[in-house]
């Protein structure tokens, strides 16, 4: 999913692109006094927001920052207080920073985690990597809708 990332994703998404609305009633992310803030979506009414690109870039970002909080034994990162780089190299280190918890962490080590149980760390890694290619197949089709406007 990485290769995909590098190949497809990070060097073609300029800002005017991962701001680009696929429709009126989207998530996105917002430029504020203290960086990038996004919208969280009520996940109990719908219908659900279409996210931009933007939004998923700072998703993928978020969600890796919270986990690797949380491998490392520290608070998990609430959405509302993460600010997105305004770009794609938050995601490249973000994912340098995930690579090093991977290569360091007991994989069978039990994590508190997002779920009411603790989950073993190999668990967790194949759940991100899950959730990554999720967003990047979104934000690849995104691109793609845009593109062909």
């Amino acid at each position: 999913m990485w290769r995909f990332a590098t190949d497809f994703i990070i060097d073609q998404i300029d800002l005017e692109l991962a701001l680009w609305e696929p429709s009126t009633h989207v998530c996105t992310v917002h430029q504020t006094g203290d960086g990038w803030s996004a919208d969280w979506p009520d996940e109990d009414k719908g219908p659900l927001p279409d996210a931009t690109i933007a939004w998923l870039l700072w998703h993928i970002e978020w969600w890796w920052t919270d986990t690797i909080a949380m491998v490392n034994g520290q608070p998990g990162v609430s959405p509302s207080a993460y600010r997105w780089s305004g770009g794609a190299g938050g995601l490249v280190a973000a994912k340098q920073a995930w690579d090093q918890i991977v290569s360091d962490a007991d994989l069978d080590a039990l994590v508190a985690w997002h779920m009411a149980e603790p989950q073993s760390v190999w668990f967790i890694a194949s759940w991100v990597n899950v959730e990554l290619t999720k967003n990047l197949a979104e934000i690849n089709q995104l691109k793609g809708l845009r593109l062909n406007r």
